[in-house]
């Protein structure tokens, strides 16, 4: 899995505050990020969360967010776990 690029985090910092826990449907996502990213790259950076996990589907075409310290230590854990298996193999 790789990192989040700048304009992912953006974009997930900008769900958070407008929608936090809540659920929101993809043509309200698509409305709120429209003054700053195309209709094309809020879907295609929608789709990538649902696929890594930062974004569950409630239903159809609605999300919900999750917490950022939830996605880090998801992320963390599967990093810390693969560096270790990395470095008994070197040993």
């Amino acid at each position: 899995m790789r990192w989040l690029k700048k304009r992912e985090v953006v974009i997930y910092y900008l769900l958070e505050k407008k929608f936090g826990v809540n659920e929101f449907n993809l043509g309200e996502a698509i409305d709120y990020l429209s003054p700053y990213f195309s209709k094309k790259v809020a879907i295609n950076v929608i789709r990538y969360f649902y696929k890594t996990g930062i974004l569950v589907k409630t239903g159809e075409l609605r999300y919900r967010v999750i917490p950022w310290e939830e996605y880090m230590l998801d992320v963390s854990f599967k990093y810390l776990r693969r560096r270790a298996t990395l470095r008994r193999r070197i040993r």
